[in-house]
């Protein structure tokens, strides 16, 4: 919350600029991670409904 104050508070553009590539960079790291998350779970949600699948056979 403070560094919005922050934002909202700085008279400069390049102050402004600044948080705007920050916040980009965030969210591209955030994405990226997920993507990869995504991928972990979805392999171990696959691997649960095979044994699944397996065991009522």
């Amino acid at each position: 919350m403070q560094t919005f104050r922050a934002f909202l508070a700085a008279e400069g553009g390049g102050t402004g600029l600044e948080f705007v590539i920050i916040a980009a960079g965030v969210g591209l790291a955030l994405s990226a991670t997920l993507y990869v998350v995504g991928d972990v779970v979805t392999g171990k949600y696959e691997a649960v409904a095979a044994a699944l699948k397996r065991q009522n056979n």
